[in-house]
């Protein structure tokens, strides 16, 4: 999720920093750390910081349990690649420890043991950590014991000896870190896709993100997304400058072979990478590159709707103020007279994906009738995807999976989802790039975007899975929020639960209502998301969920 605009000038970091060695993340998040945690003394780690507080360096005659607490504050800033929290370790291993190598997220306070004259003992629980590479990931709580050990430099106690990377609070972490999605074009380069990464807000950020955009997006968009940048283009000498909004990016030879569609689309990769940059100058060697402009028009980067709810409402199709009903034309009526129970709407409004009386049908504007596609036992809720594909799949058969072309034609589409998974919701992203599922498993829910594979524009297959860290409630639905978020329902006791969870990073409660069957995404992130409850629509208010005004037997989704 988006981190707020504004935030309080001051905050309370309760922040628990140490390093953590020998660490990889576990597909599900989770933070392996061998040996459980023994209790000790609590580590009182709680102080009220501004956000520009600049902590100072070790204090004369500091014992070892302070050292490390002085330490814990210190490496809450970031600049100047961590030098104040070097100051606090001995001076070789000052030279080789690498805060970057992984930030791992406590919840709640630490505690602290003597394992001997020379080592200290920290002990935390984790659920979310950040790698190198700023990847964000979210699991059970798990387990973490770090242990620092001290040597005497003159008179002084140092940190002589710890893992690599850092622990922060998760309030330290909203502060210290920020939120920078990296764009990759579709293969049709109309879209940009963000891959979420989070760096350091105060550290290098301009270079951290070119640097991460020239290396290419995560795995599980390999195939996906493709990089406008030449094959092996890296930083150059002159790195990255930003000054007045304007950033000057400096590459390596390599980008000089790219042709003048590909230097245009370098930049535009760039503009959208780089947070309040208001233009880029791609130079080589500190020669500018030749950039003209080609006439192509940009890749979207947020795919907008039609803000008003699109709904069935006692026998009319369309968008909905209140109880009053705007149609689309002829494909509303053919729609409403199909009796739906699901329907996803194509972004030029000509198409549909219609689920009624249990088969799928193409519904299209004009004279032609509706062109049922799918006629297998059990369908799940279809979508389509922009290309003008319908997407469909048996319930109860999540392998089963097929998408049809708008004259009918259906295509296989490969993946490693389980025959025996049950789809509950099943929705293409606004790019056409990605595809949201919701599963039911005999080992639980699964909430998991999978980047789709095509050839020659045609669904071909499902890239590696991405799982979210959903919760063990029953699923109900899932939609998109917006490019970067997606949001479910999911029944708890009597209580319908709405959360929102961002990819690659923190997942939200949104909170509650009762009975509520279905949720759509809009504009305006998760303001824009809207639930039908019985027949009443509901859109947020803060945590809440208040009524719109608008009835409606279904609520359609807007590709």
């Amino acid at each position: 999720m988006p981190k707020p605009n504004a935030r309080p000038r001051r905050v309370l970091l309760t922040v628990a920093l140490a390093v953590c060695a020998a660490i990889t993340l576990a597909a599900c998040g989770g933070i392996p750390t061998g040996g459980g945690v023994s209790a000790g003394d609590t580590v009182n780690d709680d102080v009220e910081l501004d956000v520009g507080f600049a902590p100072q360096g070790p204090r004369a005659g500091a014992t070892q349990e302070e050292i490390m607490q002085e330490f814990i504050i210190a490496a809450t800033n970031p600049q100047a690649d961590f030098q104040i929290a070097r100051e606090f370790l001995a001076k070789d291993f000052a030279e080789v420890w690498d805060p970057e190598a992984l930030t791992t997220i406590r919840t709640g306070v630490g505690t602290q043991r003597r394992d001997s004259d020379t080592v200290l003992n920290y002990s935390l629980v984790s659920a979310a950590a950040v790698s190198s590479d700023g990847r964000y990931t979210e699991g059970p709580p798990e387990s973490v014991n770090l242990q620092f050990s001290f040597v005497k430099e003159g008179k002084q106690w140092r940190i002589s000896e710890a893992p690599d990377g850092i622990v922060l609070s998760r309030d330290s972490f909203d502060v210290v870190f920020d939120e920078y999605p990296l764009y990759f074009f579709d293969p049709s380069y109309q879209f940009l896709v963000p891959d979420v990464r989070w760096f350091p807000n105060r550290s290098r950020s301009a270079i951290r993100v070119v640097a991460a955009t020239l290396a290419g997006p995560s795995s599980w968009l390999a195939g996906v997304v493709t990089s406008a940048f030449p094959a092996g283009t890296q930083l150059g000498e002159g790195l990255v400058d930003v000054t007045s909004g304007v950033a000057t990016v400096d590459l390596s030879e390599e980008a000089r072979s790219a042709t003048t569609l590909e230097r245009e689309r370098m930049r535009q990769q760039l503009s959208a990478s780089m947070v309040g940059v208001s233009n880029v100058v791609i130079t080589v060697g500190g020669i500018p590159l030749p950039i003209a402009e080609t006439g192509q028009a940009a890749a979207v980067t947020t795919p907008v709707v039609e803000p008003a709810p699109l709904v069935l409402h006692d026998g009319e199709f369309g968008f909905a103020t209140n109880e009053n009903i705007t149609a689309l034309g002829a494909i509303s009526t053919k729609i409403a007279a199909l009796t739906p129970t699901a329907v996803t709407l194509a972004r030029g409004k000509t198409e549909a994906a219609v689920l009624a009386g249990g088969i799928v049908y193409i519904v299209r504007g004009g004279s032609a009738g509706p062109l049922a596609v799918d006629t297998r036992q059990g369908l799940a809720a279809p979508s389509i995807d922009n290309a003008g594909f319908v997407w469909s799949v048996p319930a109860a058969n999540a392998s089963a999976l097929r998408v049809f072309g708008i004259d009918g034609t259906v295509h296989d589409v490969t993946s490693t989802l389980a025959p025996d998974a049950r789809v509950v919701s099943m929705t293409v992203s606004r790019d056409g790039a990605r595809l949201l599922m919701y599963l039911a498993t005999s080992s639980g829910p699964q909430l998991t975007v999978y980047g789709i594979l095509r050839q020659d524009g045609v669904p071909v297959g499902l890239g590696e899975p991405f799982p979210l860290p959903v919760s063990n409630e029953t699923p109900i639905d899932a939609t998109w929020v917006d490019n970067r978020t997606v949001a479910t329902l999911s029944a708890a006791d009597d209580e319908t639960v709405v959360r929102s969870f961002g990819l690659g990073g923190p997942s939200v409660v949104l909170g509650q209502l009762e009975e509520a069957s279905s949720i759509v995404g809009g504009n305006a992130g998760t303001d824009g998301l809207r639930v039908l409850s019985g027949d009443q629509l509901f859109r947020p208010r803060g945590t809440s969920w208040q009524q719109t005004g608008t009835t409606a037997q279904l609520l359609a989704t807007q590709q």
